[in-house]
């Protein structure tokens, strides 16, 4: 088994699970239009364990438009993924919401 991604975050219950397949968290990540800032945030969620479910990226003017929908795994984990992407050094700012 997997450990958790953070001591404060816990892991899903059974329960939890099927219920979290149907949701899915929308994260919109503004980041600077250099050839490696896609692959740091891919890198983020990739280390924090977020299934990616649709990917889309385009440049906006001087930036990079990154629309990530993922398997929903909580609140916690959600706002753990925002703050490790907000954190990612070509990262400019960082929105989530749900996507049903």
């Amino acid at each position: 088994m997997a450990a958790p991604v953070s001591d404060h975050v816990e892991p899903l219950k059974p329960e939890e699970v099927s219920l979290a397949s149907l949701r899915r968290r929308l994260f919109l990540v503004t980041a600077e239009d250099t050839p490696d800032a896609l692959m740091r945030v891919l890198g983020v969620a990739s280390v924090q364990r977020a299934r990616l479910r649709a990917l889309t990226a385009a440049p906006e003017g001087q930036h990079l438009a990154i629309r990530l929908e993922i398997d929903d795994q909580g609140d916690a984990r959600a706002e753990v993924l925002a703050s490790r992407l907000a954190a990612c050094p070509s990262v400019r700012g960082v929105g989530f919401g749900w996507r049903m």
